[in-house]
């Protein structure tokens, strides 16, 4: 290993940290924040569905770039630009005034999303093939850990909730310089730029992208809704709800283990036992609302499941694109970031007809479905 290349250990903390504050602050965020945000501003569900979706559609646009700018950046930069892109979306939104200047600051937050893992996936080249799964499997938690130190984050904030905001901007400049100590200098791609969507779009990356699709329908419904759904159905306080994301966030992390369930189960029977818990802690959402107890269950169900799928995609893109990680990386997250487009808007459009519960049994149906797309083949070495 080159004196320049990152250690697993580092890599992985670096990771963590970007994905942690894109992910878990910059993007999930706004469903933590959701109700306080609503009240003052006096937002309708649909309209919280529209914002949501339009941050999506922000993250999806900086996705379709990660391949090509991580080529001709190098992983370094272009995690740099995750990290600087979260924390001034966030310091918008935290010093936001109108509806106007929150929403343009949730919009540049969730782009930052798009640019955060994919870099690290050609970083992990450079660790030995025996731990490079849990690596990826570890940097895609990053999101349980920056949910579960948003959680106390905001419940500190109370109801100054732009405070939170700009704490989560404060913590988006600490994972940025540290993932700059780590990343080496100079580490471009530089191979096939110009051809890469189309060596992604193949049948043998159909049913990883299907399913990424689906689980990213399914999936939003419970981060965009749920800690407003509980709110609403009185099981959960507005700080207690923060808190509630709290337990989702600590039991993402779980899903670190994702690399040796893959070894002691096979891809397909993990990736299929973590999308039906998934949908199972969808349903037990939708039909227990008012009990405390089915609400944390459901939490830790959610947030463990929901990683663990995350990361099987994650290592599965790798594994089929291992010439170009990021370029593997990306296409699984463009997948699910366009199923986070369509499924805050429609869950926001059904919840009105149908109710919330109705609109996370139809998300749980989606996610179960995604469940039978499985990989194939091994995706780790023996």
């Amino acid at each position: 290993m080159s004196p320049r290349t990152p250690g697993a250990l580092r890599l992985a903390t670096a990771g963590i940290a970007i994905v942690g504050v894109c992910f878990g602050m910059a993007r999930y965020g706004y469903g933590l924040l959701l109700p306080d945000a609503r009240r003052e501003f006096g937002l309708s569900a649909a309209l919280l569905g529209a914002v949501a979706t339009a941050s999506y559609v922000a993250y999806l646009a900086a996705t379709g770039l990660t391949g090509a700018l991580t080529a001709r950046a190098g992983a370094r930069r272009t995690a740099i630009a995750a990290g600087l892109i979260a924390a001034t979306g966030m310091a918008i939104a935290g010093l936001s005034r109108a509806p106007a200047a929150f929403v343009v600051g949730v919009l540049i937050a969730g782009a930052s999303a798009g640019l955060a893992f994919a870099p690290f996936a050609d970083a992990a080249r450079a660790v030995p093939a025996a731990g490079r799964s849990r690596v990826v499997a570890a940097i895609s938690c990053g999101t349980g850990y920056g949910v579960a130190l948003a959680a106390p984050i905001a419940i500190l904030a109370g109801a100054s909730w732009r405070s939170a905001w700009l704490a989560f901007a404060v913590a988006a400049l600490a994972a940025t310089w540290w993932a700059a100590r780590v990343l080496p200098r100079g580490d471009r791609a530089g191979a096939d730029r110009g051809r890469a969507w189309r060596t992604v779009l193949c049948r043998r990356s159909l049913p990883l992208l299907a399913g990424a699709v689906l689980i990213g329908v399914g999936s939003s419904a419970y981060w965009t809704f749920a800690v407003d759904y509980l709110a609403e159905a009185g099981a959960l306080s507005a700080t207690a709800g923060r808190g509630f994301l709290g337990v989702v966030g600590i039991a993402s992390i779980l899903a670190t283990l994702s690399g040796d369930l893959l070894g002691r189960l096979g891809a397909a029977l993990a990736f299929r036992l973590a999308a039906t818990t998934e949908a199972g802690a969808l349903v037990l959402l939708a039909l227990g609302p008012a009990s405390f107890a089915a609400a944390i269950a459901s939490g830790v169900l959610f947030g463990a499941a929901y990683n663990a799928v995350l990361a099987i995609q994650a290592i599965w893109g790798t594994h089929l694109f291992a010439s170009r990680p990021s370029l593997g990386i990306a296409a699984v997250m463009a997948a699910n970031g366009a199923g986070f487009v369509i499924g805050p808007l429609c869950a926001g459009l059904l919840a009105g007809p149908l109710g919330l519960g109705a609109v996370l049994v139809l998300a749980a149906g989606l996610v179960a479905g995604a469940g039978l797309l499985a990989p194939r083949e091994a995706l780790v070495p023996r």
